[in-house]
């Protein structure tokens, strides 16, 4: 007898657009489909208002912008007769109180629980702070305690989930190894030196802009570029060499092919314990050595010396980033080791199967 696929509905409050979804729901989806899931992907955000969201101002726009969407997501509670269990990412609506996950709990629906930021909590992002007491930081654990099961991206937030659900599983933030390759000419360096390489956000513009001075310091000393991607607004650093680069979904792996080192510089405090260490997991699989800051779980993904480079104080970034900007052989070694850490720990191939399982074993009929 041929079992029914498993009807997944996968809420999240951003768009594909948002790495968040992309990683954490959309690169799962012809997957599961392989293995007798169907999934259908709610997300709250449309991309033109989540391209908005973090600009700022706009308070009157986002606030109507907001209702409109409010209203839609409201549908969603009228669709969930036609589903077998909620993939929850992050959250239904992206403030107050968790009264939708509550409904769909309610009505008897099992909800994968899944976050990869300190969610919990009061981190609202420079563009929003005026709708920062929107913020509910409790709805977290809220929903942790009435959620099937939990996944989240690290052991730091597993040891928050833990305290309101036995039921919680650390699956890292993954990408497709298929296509997050090296460029074929990765040893090719360009004769104005080495490209350095920051990826981000708005939100996390602000550790490269502190990273000012350091760069400075290692441009007096050695050419090359400073290539930034996703920083929101104009960058100039006095006497380094920016190039600034427009993010674009269809030319993300490009984007990170087109360095030869990468950096990842964060503070040393509990919202950043709770990253995933994301960028560096991008920059490796590419084969793009990687400097991090020794925060979290870059400290599980790196090992120091081996497979890539992590500094805790401006002379450590300064050493090891002169390092890898001068030795063509220690770059090499560090892309190899890179992204042979990815393949075996932090790709789709290794962490699909788990997301799987969790999301079968959640449906009683079907485990």
């Amino acid at each position: 007898m041929i079992r029914p696929p498993i009807r997944v509905l996968a809420i999240s409050p951003i768009p594909e657009e948002g790495a968040g979804c992309r990683f954490r729901v959309s690169q799962y989806v012809p997957y599961l489909e392989s293995q007798g899931f169907t999934v259908t992907i709610r997300p709250f955000y449309t991309p033109e208002f989540f391209r908005m969201v973090y600009k700022p101002g706009h308070f009157v726009r986002k606030s109507i912008g907001f209702v409109g969407l409010l209203a839609r997501r409201l549908r969603v509670l009228r669709e969930l007769g036609d589903y077998d269990v909620v993939f929850l990412y992050r959250e239904a609506v992206p403030a107050g109180p968790p009264w939708i996950e509550r409904r769909i709990a309610r009505r008897g629906l099992p909800i994968v629980f899944d976050f990869d930021d300190a969610i919990f909590l009061p981190s609202v992002s420079e563009a929003n702070k005026s709708l920062g007491f929107l913020k509910d930081t409790s709805r977290p654990a809220k929903i942790i305690a009435f959620s099937s099961h939990v996944v989240v991206g690290n052991e730091f937030l597993a040891g928050y989930a833990r305290q309101f659900n036995p039921a919680v599983t650390v699956i890292p933030t993954a990408v497709d190894t298929t296509r997050f390759v090296p460029r074929p000419d990765r040893e090719r360096v360009p004769a104005s030196g080495p490209v350095v390489g920051w990826i981000g956000s708005p939100t996390t513009y602000h550790y490269l802009e502190k990273m000012a001075p350091l760069l400075k310091d290692a441009a007096a000393r050695h050419a090359f570029t400073l290539k930034v991607s996703g920083a929101g607004k104009p960058v100039h650093f006095d006497g380094v060499t920016v190039q600034e680069v427009p993010w674009s979904l269809d030319r993300e792996v490009e984007l990170f092919n087109a360095c030869d080192v990468g950096v990842y510089p964060l503070e040393d405090h509990d919202w950043e314990r709770g990253k995933c260490g994301f960028k560096a997991i991008q920059f490796m699989a590419c084969g793009v050595p990687v400097v991090a800051a020794a925060v979290g779980v870059n400290r599980e993904i790196i090992r120091d010396g081996e497979n890539g480079f992590l500094a805790s104080t401006p002379a450590e970034w300064r050493d090891k980033l002169d390092r890898l900007l001068t030795d063509p052989a220690l770059r090499d070694r560090f892309s190899h080791a890179g992204r042979e850490t990815i393949e075996e720990r932090y790709s789709l191939r290794v962490t699909a199967p788990q997301l799987a399982r969790i999301l079968r074993d959640a449906v009683p009929e079907h485990s």
